[in-house]
């Protein structure tokens, strides 16, 4: 929709003075805005090749049927699992709309060709996907157009804190293919080998290699994302990291504007690390619409038949990952997370019993999220004992739907329930919380996973 019955507004006073008359706008800023009729009535001006600068994304969640059912906490559920809390939620009759708003605006300018729209389509478009795994998402309303307007009878949830960087939304863009719920995580790889074409064999490596003009800068996806996939490249098609170092060095030497030996051996040991299996198809059609031609297709970049899902089952192997029991001991607490009271009291047998666990597996699984701050435990002894366990992302789920004003007594009553003092608790809950803007550490247990 570039047309629509309106008016043009210039400022956030304007805007403010008049909240409630209107029901739409455009959250993100054009260049200018006019009137298209002699009656400046019908205004035009939002289309993406006016945008001045990005301030939010929006997801729309529309409801069509009963099946469709949802609430707030729904949404709030999705984003606590993503690491992203959005900072808006309104509800209409048919829907939600979700606001992911910058915590800097994302500037358009000529000199980067536009790209900063590119890379914002690229993750807005991840974020819908990532949403629609789960809930009734429209996929087909304009990015950066016009938008359902806050006003003081639609405003489920607000909360000014939740803002994010646009880099931050470019690193989770790059790791995108790693963030599907745990129960749905695919197993994307490449078979090596005669049985399949290594990612360095496919096109799109060869077109990134040759192309020496990419550059870095703030809200690009730049130098930095490109070596980085064409390590992951090498990593997938069983290239020592020492051959990937010295391929790589030559392209980075080629760059009209090289990174430094530094910067560069750290991407390297990045996508040396196992935290990653294989490029991402949807991030490599990006990086290479963007800086080799926008024009490919998919049929231009990859080998189509030569991508495999594939993932031994747990049956066929005799002991089970670390990362699978953490996933199994998660799964099992997210009943818990629209509960009004997300606490579990049990035991640890029962606990074994229902997810197949080892009984020091389960030990050193339950030690682990609780390092990684994922679980509040607490083990009583004796008779009338047992195990209290909780997800803290429920916790904060049910914190942050509590009223400010009666927060602090449901801290207290949590830090009691785990025999905690109220300030370790606290303070652990606030940092889970300022955690969704900083990018976890791996814990020492971390590096057992494999």
């Amino acid at each position: 929709m570039v047309k629509a019955r309106g008016v043009v507004l210039t400022s956030v006073e304007s805007l403010l003075e008049n909240q409630d008359q209107f029901t739409h706008w455009t959250p993100n800023i054009y260049c200018y805005g006019s009137y298209s009729d002699a009656g400046r009535r019908i205004t035009r001006g939002h289309s993406e090749d006016n945008l001045r600068q990005i301030n939010t994304f929006y997801i729309d969640f529309d409801i069509t049927s009963s099946a469709e059912e949802m609430t707030t906490g729904d949404i709030l559920t999705a984003s606590l699992e993503l690491g992203f809390m959005p900072t808006l939620i309104l509800k209409s009759d048919k829907g939600f709309q979700a606001y992911f708003v910058l915590s800097e605006s994302a500037y358009v300018t000529a000199h980067s060709q536009f790209r900063v729209v590119k890379v914002a389509k690229a993750i807005s478009q991840n974020l819908r996907n990532y949403f629609a795994q789960t809930l009734p998402v429209d996929m087909t309303c304009n990015h950066f157009g016009i938008a359902r307007i806050p006003r003081t009878d639609n405003v489920e949830f607000f909360d000014v804190d939740y803002t994010y960087s646009f880099q931050e939304w470019l690193d989770w863009s790059m790791k995108q293919s790693d963030l599907p719920f745990p129960s749905k995580k695919p197993n994307l790889t490449v078979i090596s080998g005669s049985e399949g074409v290594k990612q360095i064999d496919e096109p799109w490596y060869q077109l990134l290699m040759r192309e020496g003009n990419i550059k870095g800068g703030k809200a690009l996806m730049g130098r930095n994302n490109v070596l980085f996939t064409l390590a992951l490249a090498n990593f997938s098609s069983g290239i020592d990291q020492g051959e990937c170092e010295e391929v790589l060095s030559n392209f980075n030497a080629n760059l009209d504007e090289p990174l430094s030996s530094a910067e560069y051996h750290k991407i390297i040991t990045s996508a040396y690390s196992g935290k990653y299996e294989a490029a991402s198809r949807d991030y490599v059609m990006t990086l290479c619409k963007a800086w080799v031609n926008q024009e490919l297709k998919a049929s231009d970049l990859f080998v189509k038949q030569r991508w495999y899902k594939f993932k031994k089952k747990r049956a066929d192997r005799k002991n089970s990952h670390l990362h699978e029991w953490k996933t199994d001991v998660m799964a099992y607490l997210e009943g818990f997370y629209q509960s009004e009271d997300p606490f579990i009291q049990t035991t640890k047998k029962e606990i074994r019993e229902k997810l197949n666990i080892p009984e020091r597996s389960l030990d050193k699984v339950l030690k682990v999220l609780k390092t990684e701050q994922k679980i509040f435990f607490t083990v009583k002894h004796g008779r009338g004992g047992g195990i209290r366990l909780a997800s803290i992302k429920a916790i904060l789920l049910s914190l942050i739907q509590v009223k400010r004003e009666r927060q602090e007594a449901y801290m207290a009553n949590i830090a009691a329930f785990f025999e905690e003092s109220f300030e370790f608790t606290q303070r652990v809950i606030e940092r889970v919380k300022d955690g969704f803007k900083q990018t976890q550490q791996l814990s020492l247990f971390e590096l057992d996973i494999g």
